[in-house]
């Protein structure tokens, strides 16, 4: 079983350890710095604290050490001040060095102070059972603590596992969107091709009836077929063709502006969207949001393909309803002339 004076002789060895690597840091090594303090800090403190723990309330009672307790009360509440100390001041400083330095004084003279002044008289003034019984707290105790900072470690490397997860989750899900945005927009320019080629293929049908109604108009009248090549290039067709144009220049219009209506919610959407995947706090929410998204892209990106297709085919309505009136319109004026 280990000793008093094993147990005061070995418990400096890793914040020994600890100083010796803080010096040997340069001023760039900020992380490394930042990390060796924390453990350095962590390590002191524990040390304080099994001593007032454990150790001097059992001094503070016998008479010869009463007042060696107070002492080493004392240097561990300079010990604390002078880690808060270093603890607010910049780690890449060149002050950095010197209060480590300070601060190792203060912790091997108090070390020091133990080994020639506390530790005799604690063997002196304890009995075996009371010097006993300190150890197996001290020991218990120091398990607890070892216990406790390994389950804070795994906790720490579970939340950078997770982060990472939650950063690669992220990302597929913003590739996910952008492919379904890239979707969204080859499907929406397909439908816009699809539309073109029904207005063209819809104005040649409507322009072919057209004609040929004009051509039965003109038989039945007893036209020949040279008039009805002259009535073919007369003025009926050219205004017919201009009120097509004019039709079709204000149907592209609205076309245009269906299509800034919906490159606009689609943009807010985008927004939206990824300020929904920032404000995820876990894997499920990401997958959940992540979800929505691709979803609700798809949504719009149907309901946008049917708006432009059936502005398209207003479109052409209207172009066909003004070839196909006009050529009437003037039939019948030519044969109430004759």
């Amino acid at each position: 079983m280990t000793t008093i004076r094993q147990l005061i002789h070995a418990s400096p060895a890793k914040a020994n350890e600890l100083f010796a690597r803080l010096s040997e840091t340069s001023p760039n090594a900020v992380k490394t710095r930042s990390k060796l303090f924390a453990e350095l800090k962590s390590e002191l403190e524990t040390l304080a604290e099994l001593e007032e723990e454990h150790l001097f309330p059992v001094l503070r009672k016998q008479k010869p050490t009463k007042e060696l307790a107070a002492e080493a009360l004392k240097d561990n509440k300079e010990t604390r001040a002078l880690l808060a100390r270093i603890e607010q001041s910049p780690m890449d400083g060149e002050d950095f060095i010197e209060s480590i330095a300070e601060l190792r004084k203060v912790f091997q003279q108090h070390v020091r102070d133990e080994k020639k002044e506390l530790l005799p008289a604690v063997m002196q003034a304890l009995s075996d059972e009371e010097a006993r019984a300190i150890i197996v707290k001290i020991e218990d105790k120091k398990a607890e603590i070892e216990e406790a900072k390994r389950a804070e470690a795994e906790q720490r490397r579970a939340e950078a596992r997770q982060e990472r997860e939650q950063a690669l989750s992220a990302q597929e899900a913003s590739e996910s969107i952008a492919e379904a945005v890239r979707a969204g927009t080859q499907g929406a320019e397909h439908v816009v091709r699809t539309a073109r080629d029904m207005l063209r293929t819809g104005l040649g049908a409507v322009s072919e009836t057209a004609l040929r109604s004009t051509d039965h108009l003109a038989r039945v009248l007893g036209f020949s077929d040279q008039a009805l090549d002259l009535a073919a290039r007369s003025s009926q067709d050219i205004e017919a063709v201009a009120q097509a144009g004019t039709a079709l220049a204000h149907g592209l219009q609205d076309l245009s502006r269906e299509w800034l209506d919906i490159a606009q919610a689609r943009l807010q959407r985008n927004i939206s969207g990824f300020g929904a995947l920032a404000r995820c706090r876990s894997v499920q929410d990401l997958v959940a949001v992540q979800t929505g998204l691709v979803r609700e892209h798809l949504e719009q990106t149907i309901e946008a393909g049917r708006r432009i297709a059936e502005l398209s085919m207003r479109i052409a309505d209207e172009a066909a309803q003004t070839i196909t009136v006009e050529p009437e319109r003037e039939a019948r004026r030519i044969k109430r002339a004759a």
